[in-house]
């Protein structure tokens, strides 16, 4: 019985390593935007087959700025309890969608969603050991909001799957991911959110997963400009003068590019050479 126990095992193994590379409705006709591997990823796809209102076509294909989209899904947080909160997306995956989005959008037709699914490493045990956790959704822009579906948000990576079915490290194991829905799942995401800029909300009340925010954010209203003579000028104190003021919408903007050029590094998008290149022209900037 023990070799015939064995004998089926080793049968099934390769339907079990078949099953892990079925792919949902969703993945079948994906138009590829960012790959890094299986389990990262942002794609075009067909858009939910939804009744009613959610029958209306997309708002595609559309331009949104690189800056807008970091500025959006910087702002989201997800809330732990009452005096805690986490983003709900890295500084990775913030740079990757900011970097990839605008692309997808522009790309995308009125009948396409665009999905992602995006890795993370969270250090433990005194930095000695890592964690891989996914992020993974739908955005969409329509009623001019950019519309954010959560499906999975720390999806934990299981290594010990991972080693039966890829020992070598091949990149073998394919997640399946909830991308979202624009029909409320029965298990949908359902961890309270926050938000720290304007006009970001929930789709309805009742629902974390859905998440609108303008297309373009308006931290602060324009200054009208003025002339100033060469007297005025010297009078006029300059950022540094001011003492324990907060950075200006400009300085803000260099620090969140400062930010995504280091993690388009970190995540291998560049090299080193393009890397200090474009560090070189932030720094002339200021």
């Amino acid at each position: 019985m023990k070799n015939i126990s064995l004998f089926s095992l080793r049968s099934a193994q390769p339907i079990l390593l078949a099953l892990l590379f079925i792919t949902t409705v969703h993945i079948a006709d994906a138009q590829v935007i960012f790959q890094e591997d299986k389990n990262n990823f942002i794609r075009l796809v067909k858009k939910q087959n939804e009744t009613g209102s959610d029958m209306r076509a997309n708002q595609h294909p559309f331009t949104l700025q690189e800056q807008d989209v970091s500025a959006i899904l910087s702002a989201i947080q997800v809330v732990k309890n009452k005096n805690t909160s986490t983003p709900l997306f890295s500084n990775e995956q913030v740079a990757l969608l900011a970097a990839y989005l605008p692309e997808a959008l522009r790309t995308a037709t009125a009948q396409q969603d665009v999905i992602f699914a995006l890795s993370k490493e969270k250090r433990y045990l005194a930095g000695l050991k890592t964690q891989t956790y996914y992020v993974a959704g739908s955005i969409f822009v329509a009623d001019d909001q950019l519309n954010i579906l959560i499906g999975e948000f720390d999806k934990v990576a299981n290594k010990a799957y991972e080693m039966a079915y890829d020992p070598t490290s091949q990149g073998l194991v394919k997640y399946d991911f909830d991308f979202g829905n624009r029909k409320q799942a029965k298990f949908s995401f359902d961890s309270p959110l926050s938000f720290s800029a304007p006009g970001i909300e929930l789709k309805t009340k009742n629902r974390f997963d859905w998440v609108v925010a303008p297309t373009q954010l308006a931290f602060e209203a324009p200054v009208e400009k003025e002339t100033l003579s060469p007297e005025n000028r010297e009078n006029t104190p300059s950022k540094k003068d001011v003492a324990g003021s907060a950075p200006l919408p400009a300085e803000n903007d260099i620090v969140a590019r400062f930010k995504r050029l280091d993690a388009l590094k970190k995540a291998k998008l560049i090299s080193e050479t393009e890397y200090a290149e474009k560090r070189r022209q932030l720094l002339d900037e200021l």
